[in-house]
């Protein structure tokens, strides 16, 4: 819940900066030059709220293909590391994300590039996974340490539904806001125990999960 409220707040910080003037002249949609290219700062800050089990990096980059649409593609890679009292659990894995955005917003000052988007995304992760220090619980008797689950390599396909935003906030410079919705198309096909976590995705016991991203970016013209 603290992630969607921060991002609503966020929305309702951002959001009448493009709304106001609704009487004003809108301009035509001038093409984005050249090739934009962030990374994900959300990722950048796992450590701080997963302290010593999580670490990951996400770049991204899009390209105006032609009057309101943007050609998507995302990458990235994620570490987990999750230490219990009876077992201890590691991942690491790369992900990669392909689609598009549908910008909404009508410009309303000349060579305008905010954009307010809706977009999808088709996303595929490759991860290993293994488990160790396993310990059996006993309550009636003493517990049976010491078992373990060999690495496997596992897969994962799932869809994405974004609205975001976008901000022109220094010449080529922008900031910008996402928030997914994203729904499981092929979960990873473990032998031996459930997934924890899937790179690019979140939770593998989950079929649909949500959250948000914050973006920086450059506009690298052409």
């Amino acid at each position: 819940m603290g992630k969607i409220s921060g991002f609503i707040i966020s929305i309702i910080l951002v959001f009448p900066v493009f709304c106001n003037g609704q009487d004003t002249i809108r301009y035509p949609i001038e093409p984005m030059k050249g090739i934009r290219i962030g990374i994900d700062v959300s990722k950048l800050l796992l450590p701080v709220f997963y302290p010593h089990e999580r670490f990951g990096f996400e770049a991204t980059a899009d390209i105006h293909i032609k009057n309101n649409i943007f050609a998507v593609a995302e990458a990235g890679w994620l570490k987990a590391d999750l230490d219990k009292d009876d077992y201890s659990y590691r991942s690491n894995g790369y992900y990669a994300k392909v689609g598009a955005d549908y910008n909404v917003l009508k410009p309303r000052i000349p060579h305008s590039n905010d954009i307010l988007y809706i977009g999808a995304r088709y996303g595929f992760s490759l991860f290993s996974q293994e488990v160790d220090d396993i310990t059996i619980l006993g309550y009636y008797w003493p517990d049976a340490p010491g078992q373990s689950i060999s690495q496997e390599i596992l897969n994962a396909h799932w869809l994405e539904f974004l609205l975001g935003i976008k901000a022109e906030v220094l010449k080529n410079f922008y900031v910008g806001i996402t928030l997914r919705g994203k729904l499981m198309l092929v979960k990873p096909k473990s032998d031996y125990s459930s997934t924890y976590v899937i790179p690019g995705y979140g939770s593998g016991t989950s079929r649909f999960v949500g959250g948000i991203n914050y973006y920086v970016s450059y506009n690298f013209r052409f």
